[in-house]
C-alpha cells in the first residue's frame, strides 16, 4: 500500500518533489496504522492492494487510492460508498493542482469549505466535506463489490 500511495501522490502533483513524498511516508505509516475504517481492495490478480481508502477517528478522509491499472472500473468509487457507508460525514484535504481528486470528492458529494496556504508544497490546501444528510446520491447505487 505503501507503493501505491507514494505513486498516485508523486502522479497527482506533479510540481511538488518527489523527496517532499518520501519525507513523508513515516506519516503514511503511522496514520494507516491509527485509522479508524481500513478498507483494502485486490483484483485477484496478484497479492498486492490494487485500492485502498483509510479514514481516522475523527472522520478525515486520510488515504484514497487505486492502482493505474485498476483507475476507471468503480474500484475508488466502491471504496468511497463503502466509507460513507460507516461516516455520516468526512473531510478530506487535498493540494490545489489535484484537479482529479477534487472532481472525483465533488462526484461523491464533497464541497470546498477552506483553503489555506501550504508552504512546504508551494500552493493552497483545499479542504473539502461531506455530509450525508445533504447527499442527493441514493445509497443503494450499484457498485463493484468490495
Amino acid at each position: 500500500m505503501e507503493q501505491l500511495w507514494l505513486y498516485s501522490v508523486i502522479t497527482a502533483h506533479p510540481s511538488v518533489p518527489r523527496h517532499y513524498w518520501q519525507s513523508r511516508l513515516g506519516d503514511f505509516r503511522r496514520r494507516c496504522k491509527v485509522s479508524e475504517c481500513s478498507l483494502v481492495y485486490t483484483a485477484g490478480k496478484h497479492r498486492s492492494a490494487d485500492g485502498f481508502a483509510a479514514v481516522d477517528r475523527d472522520g478525515a478522509l486520510t488515504f484514497l487510492c487505486v492502482t493505474p491499472s485498476e483507475a476507471g472500473h468503480g474500484i475508488g468509487s466502491a471504496l468511497m460508498e463503502a466509507v460513507k457507508r460507516s461516516q455520516p460525514q468526512l473531510e478530506a484535504r487535498l493540494l490545489q493542482e489535484n484537479l482529479l481528486g477534487r472532481y472525483f470528492l465533488q462526484q461523491h458529494g464533497f464541497v470546498e469549505t477552506e483553503r489555506q496556504p501550504n508552504p512546504a508544497a508551494g500552493q493552497a490546501e483545499i479542504l473539502m466535506s461531506y455530509s450525508a444528510a445533504n447527499d442527493p446520491a441514493p445509497r443503494g447505487a450499484q457498485a463493484p463489490r468490495m
